[in-house]
């Protein structure tokens, strides 16, 4: 009974309080002390964050944060969902679960929400099957710089979402084949005009998506919400410079949101090893 109020009391405060600094360490500490992480090891909820309905696993740390949070990035989302307005198409590439996609929805968005991964297709659908009004479709497919099928190496329960095709396996984690296209070609085959706003976080292979949706991003210039993460990159022979050399030519102007506002992006500060980047056409 007192883990059961303790919980409750953790849910409202993170939940319901505004975001401040210091507030993770506050959820993480009572919830080790309280005992609840273990107790709900393994096991999921149906809960509404945001208005939507979602079925979240806390044992994962990207499902954890929407979990205890409601939100997964609140500068970055404060920054970026503005610009996703009734009838936008949005593009959600690196889906996971479907928080950006479902998001987009919400706001009278054409969502399509991309996720290679077997189990997290899955947790993908249950959610957007959960709220069963909005125009968000999931997507089995990575898109990339070409058509095929390729190895990713599935992630552990810890992250679900740090699964990655084209490398190999670090650690002896299991590998599933996935279907890969382009953006290119997923447009065209679907008969898409337009695409308005995409988000992107693929683990390192961000350069593979934009080559293959050049033509698409040259003539419809849509906002981007992209993760930088320079390790993730080099995975794939890439540097972080190189992305945002690739950007900037494509005609981007590259932002970073803090918690004052939107800034210049320049680098990543002293300890990061990645951020997310807010991109508009310059």
């Amino acid at each position: 009974m007192f883990r059961r109020l303790a919980k409750s009391a953790l849910e409202i405060y993170a939940t319901r309080l505004p975001y401040h600094r210091g507030k993770w360490r506050v959820i993480e500490g009572g919830l080790s002390a309280f005992g609840i992480d273990a107790a709900d090891r393994g096991r999921e909820f149906e809960v509404e964050r945001q208005g939507l309905r979602w079925r979240l696993g806390p044992e994962c740390a990207m499902q954890r944060r929407l979990y205890y949070h409601a939100a997964l990035d609140p500068y970055d989302e404060r920054e970026f969902l503005p610009l996703i307005q009734p009838g936008s198409v949005f593009f959600d590439i690196g889906s996971y679960y479907g928080y950006y996609g479902l998001r987009a929805a919400q706001r009278g968005a054409r969502a399509f929400a991309f996720e290679p991964a077997g189990a997290n297709y899955q947790c993908l659908a249950q959610n957007v099957a959960l709220n069963p009004g909005l125009s968000c479709e999931a997507v089995r497919l990575a898109l990339s710089d070409s058509v095929g099928t390729v190895a990713m190496s599935v992630a552990q329960d810890g992250n679900r979402g740090t699964g990655r095709i084209d490398v190999p396996s670090d650690g002896g984690l299991a590998t599933e084949n996935v279907a890969t296209m382009t953006l290119d070609g997923f447009v065209r085959e679907r008969g898409i005009e337009r695409v308005d706003a995409l988000k992107l976080d693929v683990e390192g292979a961000e350069c593979k998506v934009l080559a293959g949706g050049a033509e698409t991003l040259t003539r419809c210039r849509p906002a981007m919400l992209m993760e930088y993460n320079p390790p993730c990159l080099e995975r794939f022979g890439v540097s972080g410079d190189a992305l945002l050399k690739m950007v900037r030519e494509m005609g981007y102007e590259i932002w970073r949101a803090k918690a004052a506002g939107r800034v210049k992006f320049q680098r990543l500060e002293p300890g990061e090893e990645y951020c997310n980047l807010v991109c508009r056409a310059a």
